[in-house]
């Protein structure tokens, strides 16, 4: 193969690639003279190229410089203690003045590269005091063409050295406002940061300075505090007003000081007790008194009951259970009819009803049915209690005894139980109460209830017996059965039997006599219940009456071939009233029995008129339920509503007339009344 002309010859190994790498570096590298001029026309092209980017700068408008220095880290600030008894400390002369923050100069350079001439920041802005534009200095490897003059600065007597923040905050004397450019030193000077400098900023500054180069550091001061200190003084003053207890508190300061002994706080604090027992005790003087007064037949103040229980109600937090029953007993016998007062009474007692007695929690039951408060939450309250005491105090029951086959057994007689803690009358005034205002029996209690009723009912006397309510007799607390053991007890003690009243002699025995009067006072109020329980066995359960043992039914008998020996008393009271205005419009009436009941008003019908007589029921106030305020209308009680049922069965059709409408009516109304309700029955 022949080489071409003008080629060098390959190499032995004969390869193209060879040849290229291996060819000579002179003929690459040009002339020496030639790579001096291309040198020459590069630095002009750069040099003319740096003085149309000069020149373009110079006539744009100054701007901010984007590079910020990084805030100092802000002092420390002691925290504030606020003492009356030392004044606050007077500023030094360097700290009663703030000077505005000086206005650094900044440059701003702006490098540009061969390729592709972007500019970058590499230093800060500079700025004269005419405003002139920022000029970038060239690099050390290029040649300056023309030098930039520096930045003129303010006047050495405008010239303020830098003072640190003081840590007060001062205000001019004379009242005169700070201007924009101080404003803007002082929280630049706070936040740390660089004024925004701009030619307006720089001359504002600079004639501002020399306005206020003459004034004195003593026209800057600190603000008076002491209205400040006044107003801490009085808000502490409030605060110590505020403190419940205001007088222990100062006791305790005396006594940290020690100006007084810890036996004279005791002293004052036992006077304090004494005091106050001191008014209770004079409460309840004044309420005996009250007591008396009412059951001898005085009609007591209104005003005077008020005030009573007005002074009462602060003092029932601090009384004991002893003292809230007897003030409940109290006002309750006085007759005075106060709603929000018992329930003050009654909200005090859950928190002691731990504590009760059996005796306490009969009596809250029995002044419960005397004002008639059918309140739902008590009653369930004082059942559940009485329940939680009788099995605290039943025995525990006993596992059985595992004897051998060979031994043989002995048959022992089983103890008979005890009650505990109620006593047989106990349980019949807890029935009496309970059923007579509705309550609801939860079946947990009725089941202790009625195993100690059983256990109770072989010994009760004929007081007890006479005592039992037609309510409790024909309740679900009594069964069948348990009702049936109850009336062979009253065939024991011949329950119902006449009264006796006790001798009269020439030298009686007094503690004897007192004592047979009290039992016949009792008798004669309870002596009813009997009649009433026979005639509603009689009229309502026949199926249970024909049951009964033999013995059991001839007592009955008796009992009611008694009955007609009953008296019936006068008509008193709202039966009273009823038969005053049926006299003034000429209509006849009087009281009759029907049974063991009395009927209040009979009023005989107009001859020729085949009707039966009109029988009016006068359901006087007790009658009723306490009325509650969300009550538009009072209800009857339990007892008011057997009363009702029984006489309906009796065949008597009752007309009634209620107290909460007629005591509403004048004397005038209540005439228009009842000539309405007489044609309403003729009708």
């Amino acid at each position: 193969m022949v080489a071409m002309e003008g080629t060098p010859e390959p190499r032995a190994r004969g390869s193209w690639r060879d040849a290229f790498l291996h060819r000579r570096k002179d003929e690459e590298k040009p002339a020496p003279r030639q790579r001096a001029v291309r040198e020459n026309d590069f630095e002009k092209a750069m040099l003319a190229q740096d003085r149309a980017m000069i020149e373009q700068l110079q006539r744009k408008p100054p701007r901010e410089s984007a590079v910020r220095k990084k805030p100092p880290t802000p002092p420390k600030v002691s925290p504030y203690k606020f003492r009356l008894d030392t004044a606050p400390p007077s500023p030094s002369n360097d700290s009663d003045q703030v000077q505005p923050a000086t206005v650094s100069t900044v440059s701003e350079t702006a490098p540009e590269t061969a390729e592709t001439g972007e500019t970058g920041e590499t230093g800060p802005e500079t700025l004269d005091a005419g405003g002139a534009a920022p000029v970038a200095p060239p690099p050390a490897a290029q040649e300056t063409p023309e030098p930039i003059p520096p930045v003129a600065e303010p006047p050495a007597e405008l010239r303020e050295p830098v003072v640190e923040q003081p840590s007060v905050t001062v205000v001019p004397k004379s009242g005169e406002l700070f201007s924009a450019a101080d404003i803007d030193s002082i929280m630049n000077s706070i936040t740390g940061e660089e004024a925004k400098i701009t030619p307006s900023t720089v001359k504002a500054s600079i004639e501002s300075r020399r306005d206020r180069r003459l004034v004195s550091e003593t026209e800057f001061s600190i603000p008076d505090r002491s209205k400040l200190r006044d107003q801490i003084r009085a808000i502490d003053s409030w605060l110590e007003d505020d403190v419940t207890c205001s007088e222990q508190v100062k006791e305790g300061l005396r006594l940290r000081h020690d100006d007084v002994s810890l036996q004279e706080v005791m002293a004052k604090t036992g006077k304090a007790s004494k005091a106050e027992g001191a008014s209770e005790a004079e409460l309840f003087s004044k309420l005996e008194s009250a007591k008396s007064r009412s059951k001898a037949g005085e009609k007591l103040p209104a005003a005077e009951m008020k005030d009573l229980a007005q002074r009462a109600k602060p003092m029932l937090p601090n009384m004991n259970l002893e003292k809230l029953v007897r003030a409940l007993n109290l006002f309750s016998a006085t007759g005075y009819e106060d709603y929000d007062l018992y329930l003050n009474v009654l909200g005090e007692i859950p928190v002691q009803v731990r504590g009760i007695s059996p005796e306490l929690l009969t009596k809250c039951l029995r002044l419960l049915w005397r004002l008639r408060l059918n309140e739902e939450t008590y009653l369930e309250l004082f059942s559940m209690e009485a329940m939680n005491m009788i099995r605290a105090k039943k025995p525990p029951r006993r596992p059985p005894v595992r004897r051998p086959a060979e031994a043989p057994l002995e048959v022992k007689a089983a103890p008979k139980p005890a009650l505990a803690p109620f006593s047989g009358r106990m349980l019949i005034q807890i029935g009496n109460c309970l059923t007579q205002l509705g309550a609801k029996h939860p079946s947990r209690f009725m089941d202790v209830y009625q195993e100690q009723i059983a256990i109770a009912i072989p010994s009760l006397s004929q007081e007890d017996c006479e005592l039992v309510t037609p309510c409790l007799a024909a309740s679900p607390l009594l069964p069948d059965a348990l009702r049936r053991a109850f009336l062979e007890r009253c065939a024991e003690v011949d329950a119902g039997a006449p009264l006796v009243a006790p001798e009269a002699s020439a030298t009686p025995e007094i503690a004897r006599y007192q004592r047979d009067a009290e039992v016949y006072r009792r008798r004669a109020k309870h002596l009813r219940n009997i009649f009433m329980i026979e005639a509603s066995i009689r009229k309502e359960t026949w199926a249970f009456f024909s049951s009964l043992p033999a013995e059991v039914r001839s007592y009955l008998d008796r009992v009611h071939e008694r009955s007609k020996e009953l008296k019936h008393p006068k008509p008193l009271g709202f039966a009273a009233e009823v038969a005053t205005v049926l006299d003034q419009l000429g209509v006849p009436t009087w009281s009759t029995m029907a049974g063991p009941l009395e009927v209040h008003l009979v009023q005989a019908n107009t001859p020729g008129v085949e009707a039966e007589d009109v029988v009016y029921e006068c359901n006087e106030a007790e009658a009723y339920c306490a009325m509650r305020q969300e009550d538009r209308t009072p209800q009857l009680t339990m007892a008011t509503k057997f009363r009702h049922k029984l006489l309906q069965r009796l065949g008597l059709q009752l007309v009634h007339i209620n107290y909460w409408e007629w005591s509403r009516l004048s004397e005038a109304q209540r005439i228009n009344y009842m000539v309405k309700l007489q044609a309403r029955q003729v009708g």
